[in-house]
């Protein structure tokens, strides 16, 4: 029974200490005094690295040089001598033109011109040789003017000396003034004579009627001749152009692109009206992108460009900045004005073809070995500037003013004097976040769930050894009251034995 009680006695024992230690980490569980928790935050660590800044605008492919043939002659189409895909070179002829009917018309007209010629100058001929009669007889009229107007200048000069005589007689006395007036007359119509030569430096000299003589004298029709032999050759130089224009040629080198035109069809009767023909140097291709007014500022000649396309599945081939205009134009539906930007294909083109769409990533900016961060992290403050938000070692927010640099679709490169690589910087910070703010990450959130749901598995294996250590105490007290109680019914049985 000692050994019973004793038994029972030790059994309670333990189980006392089980819940004792229970207890205890219950009371230590139960007694831990709460943390403070801050608002609760997303952070991601400042990383070091390159940034590219670029543009992307897509447009079709186009040959570098292109060109389309046309034709306004009338005439049929009798060779064709090139189809699409065929590389041309410039000057090689790709239709021929039927120009018999031209042939003859040339001739004709070499004739007209040639005749009006001959008439013309044997026209000139006789017109030559009226001026020249007429220049004779004027000479012969000048020479015989000279003497008359001599003699008449002498004449004048002796009445002159007569007149001043009698002048000199009636001063006297001796004359009278009726004799004066008389000679007065008879000097002036000696004057008149004189007067009515054209005088140069004592010279008789042409008049201008004498001068038209000569001028009408030459053939009158001879201006509207000269202007007939014009038309004549004009007529005949275009022609002779209509007929180098039947032999169709390709003014540059590439490749044939399009034709529109068919055997025995007239030139000028293409398919929807379109050219003859089509000539692209395809070999060197660009494409012109439609750069918006607030980004053509950042686009500079000579800027580098990746070209892709569907064609290429996920190869891309390199490109440069080749022109820009000196226009913008009207965006289609908007009032944002678009600036027309040649980019050219410097890498191998093999696998472009010309017409179809593909994207220009043209390379604006880049930074090696910066600080990066994504632009949710920034945050723009009342006076304009930027700041990002940082979380120290107490998780404290500190409030750090940056400068911001290059920037893609997803980062940013930032500088600052008191950020470094591995900071952890709040992302998408909120207005209410102010320097000293006390939060909490996300990774210490997870801590301390972690951490209670430990706590709570360590209670659950006390409790779960309590119940064991019970079970096996009551088995064993069960086993000595059964030994117990055997031995007294044996001593029973020895006694009544």
């Amino acid at each position: 029974m000692k050994e019973k009680i004793a038994s029972h006695k030790k059994g309670i024992a333990i189980i006392i200490i089980l819940c004792l230690v229970a207890g205890g980490i219950y009371y230590k569980k139960k007694s831990t005094p709460p943390v403070e928790v801050g608002t609760m935050v997303i952070t991601t660590p400042i990383t070091k690295g390159d940034i590219q800044e670029t543009i992307a605008l897509r447009a079709p492919l186009e040959g570098t040089e292109s060109a389309e043939i046309v034709s306004r002659l009338h005439y049929e189409v009798l060779q064709l001598n090139a189809k699409e895909g065929d590389r041309v070179k410039r000057g090689q002829v790709l239709a021929v033109l039927d120009s018999d009917t031209l042939k003859q018309e040339i001739k004709r007209a070499e004739d007209q011109l040639a005749l009006a010629k001959v008439e013309s100058q044997e026209t000139s001929s006789r017109s030559a040789q009226n001026v020249a009669l007429a220049k004779a007889q004027l000479e012969e009229k000048l020479k015989d003017q000279q003497t008359a107007y001599e003699k008449a200048v002498l004449e004048r000069d002796e009445i002159k000396r007569k007149y001043d005589n009698i002048k000199t007689l009636v001063d006297a006395g001796v004359e009278t003034e009726e004799s004066l007036k008389e000679i007065q007359n008879t000097y002036d119509s000696a004057q008149q004579a004189v007067d009515s030569y054209t005088v140069e430096n004592g010279k008789v000299i042409a008049t201008d009627a004498d001068l038209k003589n000569i001028e009408n004298s030459a053939d009158a029709s001879s201006a509207s001749r000269a202007k007939n032999i014009a038309m004549l050759q004009t007529e005949l130089n275009n022609k002779r152009k209509d007929l180098e224009e039947c032999q169709i040629t390709s003014p540059i080198d590439g490749t044939i692109t399009r034709v529109n035109i068919k055997m025995g069809r007239f030139a000028d009767d293409t398919d929807d009206d379109k050219p003859m023909f089509v000539v692209e140097n395809i070999d060197q291709m660009e494409m012109e992108i439609l750069v918006s007014e607030y980004d053509i500022g950042k686009i500079q000649v000579g800027q580098t460009a990746t070209i892709s396309a569907d064609i290429l599945q996920d190869e891309t081939v390199e490109g440069v900045v080749d022109r820009i205009s000196p226009t913008g134009e009207e965006k289609a539906g908007s009032t944002e004005r678009v600036i027309p930007t040649t980019v050219r294909i410097t890498g191998d083109a093999k696998g472009l073809i010309a017409g179809i769409n593909a994207k220009a990533e043209i390379l604006v900016a880049e930074s090696k070995d910066i600080l990066l961060l994504p632009l949710e992290c920034l945050r723009e403050e009342v006076d304009g500037s930027v700041s990002v938000l940082r979380v120290n070692s107490e998780n404290k927010i500190e409030v750090i003013p940056v400068i911001t640099g290059v920037e893609n679709d997803i980062n940013v490169e930032v500088s600052s004097e008191i950020l470094q690589e591995g900071d952890n910087i709040v992302i998408s910070p909120t207005s209410d976040l102010v320097e000293g703010t006390l939060v909490t990450t996300a990774p210490e959130m997870n801590n301390m769930e972690n951490q209670e749901q430990n706590n709570d598995t360590e209670d659950e294996d006390v409790e779960d050894a309590t119940e064991d250590e019970n079970i096996e105490n009551d088995t064993e007290d069960n086993s000595e009251n059964d030994t117990e109680n055997q031995e007294t019914d044996n001593a029973e049985i020895d006694s009544i034995e």
